[in-house]
């Protein structure tokens, strides 16, 4: 699951805070907010992260508008 993602879509997110949240009964719970991609985890090597971040750096950010251009919603799994 390490590694350089191939763009935004094949990348999980792990939130940096722990938030305070107060459920129905009024009791305090800690929560931190995780996503984890329904794409499944996809890397680039070395090789070709150095390649596209000096000719395209724009790679993930157009991979990602045209897979929803093209009706291909990515989606994520929140936990």
């Amino acid at each position: 699951d390490r590694g350089i993602p191939d763009g935004y879509r094949h990348m999980n997110g792990y939130g940096s805070h722990t938030f305070k949240l107060v459920n129905a009964q009024g009791q305090p719970v800690y929560c931190k907010f995780h996503y984890k991609t329904d794409q499944g985890i996809k890397n680039l090597t070395v090789e070709e992260a150095d390649l596209l971040a000096s000719t395209d750096p724009d790679y993930s950010i157009r991979d990602l508008y045209n897979a929803i251009s093209n009706g291909n919603f990515p989606s994520w799994t929140f936990y």
